[in-house]
């Protein structure tokens, strides 16, 4: 065998691509790149092998690199896949660094789109892991590895290997037996979706991954911007202050009202990262909180415990900061008086969510 030898008289093998167990080749008829792989498996199971390809080969999506052809040649099947120009998710993170929260969103959007319709075609990928993740120029990402033989796994299993995987576009590692705190919302989808007791409905990890996407953390925004004017913060706090009120009205509270479960979508608008349960499940508490800096000092969850949150929160956004017995609000202007009240150490003390719409919407206005 020539080292640059053709497959079936058309599929001219050329160099390696990544650790060498795909090669580039050029497809004469059509005079295109393609990437190749030869399925090695034993004899006997060379016939299943083929039957999964080949059922590889009719699925198609934007975000899955896909398999072109099924060849055998010498007795060996090899899969034709298209050649995509990217870098693997692998490689980007241990070259470069962890990506940003949206971007990993982003490429949890192309991955769960990906794997839904591979598996509504009864197909399981088996193999989701950061070197199977391409990441184009263009910022799409694309999920390759369809085709190789089944592993008898479930559709549940391409879910916690996606989960793993987005642990690793954030944290730089895999999760282990201890994946990284929830300190945002992100952060939060990727533990729950990990849980050995069962990830959410997919439904709901959709939901959150298309937010998370669009949206930047208010943690983010304080964190590359800075601190936000007093009225801004007082529209912030409105908006988060309705999605309390509409939680709280059903008898359930949110536990974990910080800034990296505040998202700020491209029109500049607030919204608390919630996580919608089913029923019965409506009324459990939507997610936990994990900052002290943000938990009520009576650290019992409940309506009061919310705005306590609330107000430490308004008070990063406004100072640039979380705030600590004893720290002056210089920032705050007409907004300090608000954030006394919603910080007091009695939950008694604190105002309504009527008392406190009033007075964060006379803040916004006076700007």
């Amino acid at each position: 065998m020539g080292e640059f030898r053709k497959l079936v008289g058309r599929y001219r093998l050329l160099n390696p691509l990544g650790a060498g167990s795909v090669r580039l080749a050029f497809d004469e008829t059509e005079h295109r790149d393609v990437a190749v792989r030869e399925l090695r498996v034993p004899a006997e199971l060379r016939g299943a092998a083929l039957q999964d390809a080949r059922r590889a080969a009719e699925l198609r999506h934007a975000s899955v690199v896909p398999v072109l052809d099924v060849v055998v040649e010498d007795g060996e099947p090899w899969l034709v896949m298209e050649f995509v120009s990217g870098t693997s998710l692998e490689k980007t993170v241990d070259s470069r660094h962890p990506l940003p929260v949206q971007q990993a969103a982003r490429v949890g959007v192309c991955l769960l789109s990906a794997l839904r319709t591979a598996h509504d075609a009864g197909i399981v990928h088996g193999r989701v892991n950061p070197g199977n993740v391409l990441l184009t120029s263009t910022g799409r990402a694309v999920l390759t590895g369809f085709g190789l033989p089944g592993l008898g796994m479930r559709p549940s299993a391409d879910m916690w290997s996606m989960a793993a995987t987005l642990h690793f576009a954030v944290e730089g590692r895999p999760p282990g037996r201890a994946p990284a705190e929830s300190t945002d919302a992100f952060r939060w989808l990727v533990r729950a979706m990990l849980d050995p007791a069962g990830p959410p409905p997919v439904e709901v990890v959709a939901e959150m991954l298309d937010r998370l996407a669009v949206s930047q953390t208010l943690g983010h925004v304080l964190a590359t911007g800075g601190p936000l004017p007093p009225a801004r913060v007082a529209e912030i706090g409105l908006a988060v202050l309705d999605q309390l009120a509409e939680l709280h009205s059903r008898g359930a509270h949110h536990g974990g009202v910080q800034p990296g479960n505040v998202l700020i979508d491209v029109d500049d608008r607030a919204t608390l990262a919630t996580t919608p349960l089913p029923a019965p499940m409506s009324l459990a508490p939507v997610m936990p909180a994990t900052i002290p800096a943000y938990t009520a000092p009576e650290r019992v969850p409940g309506p009061a415990a919310d705005l306590w949150s609330l107000g430490a929160t308004l008070f990063a956004a406004v100072e640039g900061h979380p705030p600590v017995p004893g720290a002056p609000l210089s920032r705050a202007g007409a907004l300090a008086p608000v954030l006394f009240r919603l910080l007091s150490g009695f939950p008694a003390h604190r105002p309504g969510p009527d008392a406190l719409r009033k007075d964060l919407k006379a803040v916004a206005d006076l700007f």
